[in-house]
């Protein structure tokens, strides 16, 4: 059943990709911070965080993300579908991250699925408010220790795209 989920996972992305619309969007690169990943303790104690959002199709866009906190330093990476316009408007995120965990701190290094759900607005004609929720699936739940649980994170950031 979960190689099914994968499969079908898989074949949604590439679907969305061949019938997403035309051409690129009119802004191609973003530069975005998570201001909640950076001041929420309880993720990893605050991750000090960078994500790089390029578009690829009118409604759609690449991101790799980087943080690093107390006890892991983490690499994201994802495809961004928006439902209405580009940055402007819901979207869902789908995608994968590399948690490296600090051994000495009892961490450990696990790659997880992500999957996040959020809304864009516009507030100046180059910076744009974001937020969302993620629900992560394969990283250990710091609380519990557990690696089969699912982890929701809150988002709230800001993008400056060009």
């Amino acid at each position: 059943m979960f190689n099914r989920f994968w499969v079908s996972l898989f074949a949604g992305l590439v679907l969305s990709l061949v019938f997403a619309g035309n051409l690129q969007a009119n802004t191609s690169i973003g530069l975005g911070y998570d201001l909640a990943r950076q001041l929420d303790k309880n993720q990893d104690d605050g991750q000090v965080n960078l994500a790089l959002q390029v578009s690829i199709l009118r409604r759609s866009a690449i991101v790799v993300g980087a943080a690093s906190g107390d006890a892991y330093q983490v690499v994201e990476a994802g495809f961004k579908r928006y439902n209405e316009k580009y940055l402007s408007g819901s979207f869902f995120q789908l995608g994968a991250g590399y948690w490296y965990g600090d051994k000495d701190k009892g961490a450990k290094s696990k790659l997880g699925a992500d999957l996040r759900l959020g809304y864009e607005l516009p507030i100046t004609r180059n910076l744009v408010a974001t937020g969302a929720v993620s629900m992560l699936y394969g990283v250990n739940n710091p609380t519990t220790g557990k690696s089969d649980e699912l982890l929701f994170r809150p988002h709230l950031g800001v993008m400056f795209h060009f």
